[in-house]
């Protein structure tokens, strides 16, 4: 389980006080807020790429604490296809991700299969449009095999068809017992298969089942 304690969350302004959460295996859990809440900055804590101002984030795993080490090799977070070196192939990133990341090796030719990455896979992705580059940023949680995925706006820049696979490998991945943290735009088509979905308002956390929704619309 991924735990919040007690955190607080500033920027250039306060974004989070005093907020606690759980995110458990084998569920989705989506971020709402306008832009500039504090949901990308929330992803970031909960990754290790950012020191919240005060309170804490910790895996547990049968009552026990994991360290920082044994953590991160379990929580996989890939922010933006901006990040991506024009450079590299899709290749590149997913041999490279299965290869430090999965504890068991992925199949990296069944994830080119199913994200449909052949026609493009070995080409550096300067020549990707936006859907080629998202499509391989998702390739890459796949074959990270991690426990946790951390996901900023994961459909940006898909289709419709893409959209809809996106959905039914997130189906998939729950059924494995993956965690899933996302965050989405109010009203995302991902809502439907969360199990909770969290409202930043107020510098709070406030947490819904998506049949109570529209309580915060």
């Amino acid at each position: 389980m991924l735990k919040i304690e007690n955190l607080t969350l500033i920027t250039r302004e306060k974004l989070l006080e005093n907020v606690n959460a759980e995110f458990e295996l084998g569920s989705a859990n989506g971020l709402v807020a306008p832009n500039g809440s504090g949901k990308t900055t929330l992803l970031r804590v909960l990754a290790g790429l950012t020191k919240a101002e005060a309170g804490k984030v910790y895996l547990e795993e049968d009552s026990k604490v994991l360290d920082l080490v044994s953590s991160r090799k379990k929580i996989f977070y890939y922010e933006s296809s901006d990040w991506l070196d024009k450079h590299l192939s899709a290749w590149d990133y997913l041999q490279f991700v299965n290869d430090r990341w999965a504890d068991s090796k992925v199949d990296v030719n069944e994830v080119v299969d199913y994200w449909e990455l052949n026609e493009f896979v070995k080409l550096p992705i300067r020549k990707y449009s936006l859907g080629m580059k998202q499509k391989t940023v998702l390739a890459m949680y796949a074959v990270s095999n991690t426990d946790y995925w951390l996901m900023d706006e994961p459909m940006n820049g898909l289709d419709e068809a893409n959209q809809t696979r996106f959905i039914e490998f997130m189906k998939e991945a729950k059924r494995r017992g993956t965690c899933i943290v996302f965050s989405s735009h109010q009203n995302d088509s991902l809502h439907s298969i969360s199990d909770k979905v969290y409202y930043i308002s107020d510098k709070k956390l406030c947490e819904t089942t998506t049949d109570k929704q529209e309580d915060y619309k």
